[in-house]
């Protein structure tokens, strides 16, 4: 017994290590802990495997060592596209073209292939008597499958309408390779979860046949091991047939009925009863009795999980949606607007994950956001506001009009994403609130409920910009905040497990601009010395930038003191640019692998970095304040400079979905998160082929470009489809991944599989990195 605990740590250590997400506690039992993480870390390495191209650029390699490729002069191919039974296709249609099963109704995954003997008896797998496949019917209720299949699609007469996207609409619930989804129905407008994905999803024609090719060579295989004599052939074939057929009448079968959401967190019949006097009434801070004709703006949903003190499970998920609600009004008063953010949670009283998202929280307040994220550790929002729309923000624009940036003219600040939907420009400011989720019970309010509902902030976070984008880390205690000028400040939020909370306090401000200017100079000085002393030159690192927290005003501007000249000895075009989102892992503690900005010019295209900590890669964790940023590696992105990509970074895997001069794009990278990678990195059968050029400014294939002397990030794949198609340079890039799926948009999804009288075309591409083992 204790060999065996000793065994289950060891696992748990090295699984740990991989920086993997956490087993969900669902699938971890007592008695097989140990082979849990075993299987766990050989699963996981086996999707990314997949993901990259891994076994099948080895097997490349060799071949063409071994002179086993036919031709010397044959280069090492780098990239290579995942089988088409890997894509998947989700069609999103509108609910009166959807059809549920009846109560009572067909199981399709009642269907299962069963073996007869002559008598028409169930044979047992032992058994030696003659046999014929056969499909077995556990429904007593359907006959007919075909009339039925008939019966119900007889009444899709017309195709089904566009799917439009006009925010963040999906998110996947688990950051492992759980399938659980959240939907904004983008025609219904209700917020469901599904239990899987891969729930209405349709797989291809070369999957399904893959199946039944599996299947037969099975089922003739068994039946050879029971015959020592053998097996004659015509009774394979009837074997294989049967086989083909009975996955051609499964895949009829599953396409007849679709899956229902497994709960609907926010239904149509929400928006009927929709009580104005909650947002803009006598107790809210409006205090406003007039009427107007109020407009209801979804801006997207997302999800977050809570992580445990020891930052290795997880407690569950969080589910947050916002939405604006705007009160016209015919005089010449101006508009209202009201924020709320609702937040579904899955985690009991006893702080155990549980399948339904039984706990609801709302948080409204006065005025119009423009970024904000959730903590779910501690049920807070983190929200920004336009300078001077909220009701508690005017302070703060006072101050900020005091310190000599309010009032600065935002057309100093060329960017065309800083203007919304309608063409207005956004007002940043430099404020960030912290504000409570509260607990909503449904039941209808009280006056008291209703000012509840809009709390006040119970901290400020003011930056030295204005404030372009944020992110708030897993363990809620951390919070990273970009700005307009291409700067990032790393920020302690106070938060503590014990209850008590202190003020928030900078860490540490870090300058894009400065970090690259610096480097060069550091380039330049080591160049001289070494040229007078006959010395190789040593790369130096970047430092940070230091920030004295007493002193404000534009005398803390370090842009202002950097000289302009140096900009064109660096390869980053843009670096002023404002940081547009941050990316870190769902799991992880920034720290441990560090996070990714992203910078976009309408002229250059999109700037990648990777910022990472000196011991971060070593398996240490320490306190974050003795911890410092620096940017590691660089992505100019071989995309198209009018597309705005979605990325995805979970510490190991960076995934970039794009549009370049061929069409729609996966550019997959690999970023050296953890030591157990570290091989894959050093390995000469890993890095760049003699056939791929590198830059003067030291850029590598996939426009990587490796800032210090040790490789932290590499390029490893493309993945293109005919699937991922059909969008124009209007239409939304929407991504949401795990370590097993990817879910992007796509209007082409009919060329991936058929959905049947139905036609649908437009819905969701989805790439299961698993082998389909039990699947069509």
């Amino acid at each position: 017994e204790e060999n065996t605990s000793y065994c289950t740590n060891v696992w748990r250590q090295i699984f740990t290590n991989h920086n993997f997400s956490p087993l969900e506690k669902s699938d971890i039992t007592i008695e097989s802990l140990r082979i849990n993480y075993f299987s766990a870390i050989q699963h996981r390495l086996a999707l990314f495997a997949m993901l990259t191209g891994k076994n099948k650029r080895l097997r490349n390699l060799a071949l063409v060592k071994n002179g086993e490729s036919g031709t010397k002069t044959r280069q090492v191919k780098q990239c290579f596209s995942l089988p088409n039974r890997h894509f998947n296709f989700v069609p999103l249609v509108p609910p009166d073209m959807m059809h549920y099963p009846p109560s009572n109704g067909f199981d399709p995954n009642s269907l299962r292939i069963t073996y007869m003997n002559e008598d028409g008896e169930s044979e047992d797998e032992g058994s030696d008597d003659e046999f014929d496949m056969e499909l077995e019917e556990e429904s007593n209720n359907n006959n007919n499958l075909d009339e039925m299949h008939d019966f119900f699609m007889a009444e899709m007469d017309t195709d089904p309408p566009p799917v439009e996207f006009a925010c963040d609409s999906y998110s996947l619930t688990s950051p492992g390779t759980g399938g659980e989804f959240v939907l904004l129905n983008p025609f219904s407008g209700s917020v469901e979860v599904h239990d899987s994905i891969l729930d209405n999803a349709i797989g291809s024609e070369e999957s399904m046949m893959e199946m039944a090719l599996l299947d037969a060579s099975e089922g003739i295989i068994r039946k050879r091991g029971r015959h020592e004599d053998g097996m004659d052939d015509e009774k394979s074939e009837d074997i294989a047939g049967e086989a083909i057929h009975c996955r051609i009448q499964q895949s009829h079968c599953h396409s007849m009925y679709d899956t229902p959401p497994k709960q609907v967190l926010f239904s149509v019949n929400d928006y009927f009863e929709l009580d104005l006097n909650e947002y803009f009434g006598e107790y809210t801070p409006f205090k406003s009795t007039r009427q107007g004709t109020v407009t209801v703006d979804w801006v997207g949903v997302d999800s977050h999980v809570a992580m445990n003190s020891d930052c290795t499970s997880l407690d569950g998920s969080v589910i947050g949606a916002a939405r604006i609600l705007t009160m016209e009004s015919d005089r010449n008063d101006g508009e209202l607007a009201c924020t709320e953010v609702f937040a579904w949670s899955n985690i009991g009283s006893e702080g155990e994950a549980i399948s339904e998202y039984e706990t609801k929280y709302v948080c409204r307040a006065a005025g119009s956001f423009y970024f904000l994220d959730i903590c779910a550790n501690y049920q807070k929002l983190y929200a920004s506001f336009q300078y001077g729309s909220g009701a508690f923000s005017e302070n703060v624009g006072e101050s900020m009009a005091r310190e000599g940036w309010g009032n600065r003219p935002l057309m100093e600040i060329d960017d065309e994403s800083l203007v919304d939907e309608d063409g207005e420009p956004i007002r940043m400011s430099k404020a960030v609130f912290c504000l409570p989720l509260v607990m909503y019970d449904g039941s209808p309010a009280s006056p008291e409920d209703v000012r509840s509902y809009f709390p006040s902030p119970e901290a400020c976070i003011m930056a030295q910009y204005p404030v372009s984008s944020f992110s708030v880390d897993p363990t809620g205690k951390i919070l990273l905040v970009g700005t307009v000028y291409g700067t990032v400040e790393v920020w302690e939020t106070g938060m503590s497990s014990t209850g008590s909370h202190s003020e928030p306090r900078r860490l540490q401000v870090l300058s894009v601009r400065e970090s690259f200017l610096k480097r060069a100079r550091s380039m330049t000085v080591g160049e001289r010395s070494s040229s007078e002393c006959g010395v190789e030159v040593v790369d130096v690192k970047p430092q940070s930038i230091e920030h004295n927290p007493n002193a404000r005003g534009p005398a803390q501007d370090d842009l202002a003191l950097l000289d302009s000249s140096a900009e064109e000895e660096f390869a980053h075009k843009h670096p002023t640019t404002k940081i547009s989102q941050i990316y870190f892992p769902r799991h992880l503690p920034v720290q441990r692998c560090g996070f990714v900005t992203k910078q976009r010019n309408g002229d250059s295209g999109t700037t990648l970095l990777l910022w990472q900590t000196a011991g971060m890669s070593c398996g240490e964790f320490t306190d974050p304040s003795d911890q410092r940023f620096q940017i590691t590696a660089m992505i100019n992105l071989p995309l198209s400079v009018q597309c705005h990509p979605e990325v995805h970074f979970d510490g190991r895997r960076l995934i970039v979905f794009g549009q370049d001069h061929i069409g729609l794009i996966f550019l997959v990278y690999h970023v050296l998160g953890t030591r157990y990678d570290q091989e894959e990195f050093d390995d000469e059968k890993m890095s760049a082929p003699a056939n791929q050029s590198t830059s003067d400014n030291g850029e590598e294939s996939g426009g990587v470009t490796n800032l210090h002397g040790e490789r932290r990030m590499k390029f490893v794949n493309r993945i293109r489809h005919a699937g991922l198609g059909g969008l124009e340079y209007y239409d939304s890039l929407l991504m949401t991944a795990n370590e097993r799926f990817i879910v992007v948009n796509t209007k082409t999804g009919n060329l991936i599989g058929s959905d049947g009288v139905r036609n649908a075309s437009q819905g969701l591409l989805v790439i299961d990195l698993q082998k389909h083992e039990g699947r069509f």
